[in-house]
């Protein structure tokens, strides 16, 4: 039996990920992934007890890629909210733009029964009371109107994934090729900050 290797592990999982969250490949087999690996499918049992193993880990890495810089922006002391919001929208449209699928396949394994580990949920809980302190400053100031967290974050996200997982269907509805739908994306990181705030 071989002896396991970090860096083998690392190209099945980034292989996984490439699969699911740039080609779209979201129900990808085994097998599929071992050929792209360019490793025997009898390896990737080796590194992961199962196909569920191998997709839980993937799984991980999706919530904990957004999850880390949400905490790096948001529980940051050095930046104000609305730069907070900023570097935000930032990293939600590149890094989506980075893993077209990402969002899809979150959606569509939370709908399958995968649920979000209770340390994460924990995270999460910690993320909406910080953001309600900044948000309160901001009501205060006027510079954004009275709402919870919960909707400022539901405003938020919405605004910024679904012109990312409607991307086929808009396309087309506004005539637009990949290019010119790439150029409107990035045109939204602005807009987003001008509907969010007021001045």
């Amino acid at each position: 039996m071989p002896v396991k290797d970090a860096q083998t592990e690392k190209l099945i999982k980034d292989t996984a990920m490439r699969i699911f969250f740039v080609e779209g490949n979201i129900h990808a087999r085994t097998q599929a992934i071992a050929d792209a690996a360019g490793v025997n499918r009898g390896l990737i049992y080796y590194y992961f007890k199962n196909r569920e193993q191998l997709f839980e880990v993937v799984f991980r890495e999706a919530i904990l890629l957004v999850e880390n810089r949400i905490k790096e922006l948001f529980f940051s002391n050095k930046l104000e909210f609305r730069a907070k919001v900023g570097q935000f929208i930032e990293f939600f449209i590149e890094n989506n733009l980075k893993f077209p699928y990402l969002e899809i396949f979150l959606i569509t394994e939370v709908n399958g029964g995968h649920r979000v580990p209770p340390q994460e949920k924990a995270q999460l809980t910690r993320l909406v009371a910080n953001i309600e302190d900044d948000l309160e400053q901001e009501i205060r100031k006027g510079s954004v109107p009275q709402m919870s967290a919960k909707h400022f974050m539901l405003n938020l996200i919405s605004l910024c994934a679904y012109p990312i997982l409607s991307k086929p269907l808009l396309k087309q509805f506004m005539q637009l090729d990949e290019k010119g739908y790439l150029a409107l994306l990035k045109e939204r990181k602005q807009l987003i900050l001008r509907v969010l705030f007021r001045d």
